[in-house]
């Protein structure tokens, strides 16, 4: 299975970077997924691999990892001189850095601490492909009709060439916090069902590295969506505020900071966890102070395998509506105002312009 997984990682990698065409010969490759990184490097004999790194392959035609240990080294009798310390893990440190530790000899200053590192042996000089920690996230700025999208890059090197791979599913929140933003436009490539983007050669990776990456235009809708409840009565609760995006992208996901124009200013009023788009997606922003919405069932019939339903959807506040009905077999449907624009053998929306208050009577039938 390990040997397989070898084998995989070195054609993905390999694929990418001969999709892409580029002359990457001078440079590290980084290939960031979401949770892991592979690097693409030379190496020589004797270089020290990080803790954390696995080989995967080198080209060299033999090579093997060596273990290398060294004692930690101590001076000793000595005093411990006046001055401010700090305890940690049972030792003292001074305000210039010098450590004290308590030894069966007695009280001794650390001159070198031990350790154990690995050291590559190679018969001669090679290229090697390494799985090393590192992920990137997706995060997206939505301001009226412009879709800002933004990487935020894990890196356990500072500079290579570098490569997001991305699949649907794979996306994950990221709160973003400010550290470096590098802007960069992307190319974008699609191979073996995963989007690729090709971000080129970089340094300072290791800082933390935010880039903001391209603008996208789409047409936007802010709804005040109600999911009916309509198998029951309930009292006034609040709808919960949707953000309709369109465009002519596919967008991995990521999380969303929605702005809206509030008297003439740009202010944020949320955060999305918005998925993988295909063309069109919805994103929760929150639930919405402008629309409130109760539900008074007045029949429910069961009969001949279906359930017939009949009540009123009552409406108070402002903005536009969206009434989503989830039912299997949805059949019959009626309303006393709106508009039904979707209607399929499961799904219904009603859409409405609420001003006020209001009372849609609402029919249909289905089966369970």
């Amino acid at each position: 299975m390990a040997r397989m997984v070898k084998v995989l990682s070195t054609i993905l990698l390999l694929s990418i970077i001969t999709l892409f065409g580029a002359d990457t010969s001078n440079s590290d490759v980084l290939v960031l997924f979401d949770s892991y990184g592979l690097l693409y490097k030379d190496v020589v004999d004797g270089e020290q691999i990080p803790n954390g790194w696995s080989i995967l392959q080198i080209s060299a035609q033999k090579w093997y990892l060596e273990t290398q240990s060294t004692d930690s080294k101590y001076l000793l009798p000595v005093q411990l001189p006046e001055g401010n310390y700090q305890l940690k893990n049972g030792m003292l440190v001074s305000e210039s850095g010098d450590t004290y530790v308590n030894t069966s000899f007695g009280l001794a200053k650390l001159i070198q601490n031990g350790e154990t590192k690995k050291v590559l042996r190679v018969s001669e000089k090679a290229s090697a492909l390494f799985r090393v920690p590192g992920s990137y996230s997706i995060y997206y700025t939505l301001k009226g009709n412009q879709l800002e999208q933004f990487f935020e890059l894990n890196s356990p090197v500072d500079k290579a060439f570098v490569i997001l791979s991305t699949a649907p599913g794979e996306g994950r929140n990221v709160y973003y916090t400010k550290m470096e933003m590098a802007a960069v436009a992307a190319d974008e490539v699609s191979s073996s069902g995963r989007k690729i983007f090709i971000l080129g050669d970089m340094e300072g990776l290791k800082s933390g590295m935010n880039i903001r990456n391209k603008n996208i235009q789409i047409v936007r809708k802010d709804w005040n969506t109600i999911y009916l409840g309509y198998s029951y009565t309930y009292t006034w609760q609040p709808a919960d505020y949707i953000v309709n995006i369109q465009c002519n992208d596919e967008l991995p996901a990521g999380s969303v900071y929605v702005f809206s124009d509030i008297s003439g200013h740009v202010v944020p009023v949320g955060t999305a966890n918005m998925p993988d788009i295909n063309k069109e997606g919805d994103l929760y922003v929150s639930k919405s102070w402008d629309v409130y919405h109760s539900w008074t069932l007045t029949k429910s019939t069961k009969t001949s395998g279906k359930t017939y339903i009949v009540g009123e959807l009552n409406l108070k506040g402002q903005g536009p509506t969206k009434i989503v009905i989830n039912a299997r077999n949805l059949n019959s449907l009626t309303v006393s105002s709106g508009k039904i624009t979707k209607q399929a053998a499961d799904y219904a929306e009603i859409e409405f312009n609420l001003s006020g208050s209001a009372q849609i009577k609402i029919s249909f039938n289905y089966t369970e």
